[in-house]
């Protein structure tokens, strides 16, 4: 008779594998900090006043027909564009606000942003309104 050996195969159990991986997880997770304030500390200087209060902002408005208006009054694209190259010429760092009503057309702002753009004022913020939830 010829005798074969019978050998054990070496079965990895992957299932305990897979939890102990899973534990280290958790474990490095719960343990590690997170540095969130990644700030630079910054000593600005102060004012006694603001420098040019006013001339902060460009309120620009777009009402749904598409006239623009600064100050409540209705402006045209060259008025615009005159009124805010001078309003750049004095505070560089003016920001133009533009505020439209629901439903114009984005083209429209677009145009707006672009006049501004090209007169000088680069900084410039889309007002919207809160929704109430």
């Amino acid at each position: 008779m010829i005798n074969r050996r019978h050998t054990l195969r070496g079965i990895l159990p992957l299932t305990s594998m897979a939890d102990i991986a899973f534990i280290l997880l958790i474990f490095f997770i719960l343990t590690s900090t997170i540095d969130m304030d990644r700030s630079i500390p910054v000593n600005l200087p102060e004012t006694e006043t603001s420098a040019g209060g006013s001339y902060k902002f460009f309120h620009v408005w777009i009402n749904s027909s598409g006239d623009i208006y600064l100050r409540g009054e209705k402006k045209s694209e060259d008025d615009l564009m005159e009124l805010a190259r001078y309003r750049a010429i004095d505070n560089p760092d003016v920001k133009g606000l533009i505020g439209a009503e629901k439903g114009i057309s984005f083209s429209k702002v677009n145009r707006v942003m672009e006049l501004l753009r090209d007169s000088g004022v680069y900084n410039i913020v889309l007002l919207t309104k809160k929704h109430n939830e």
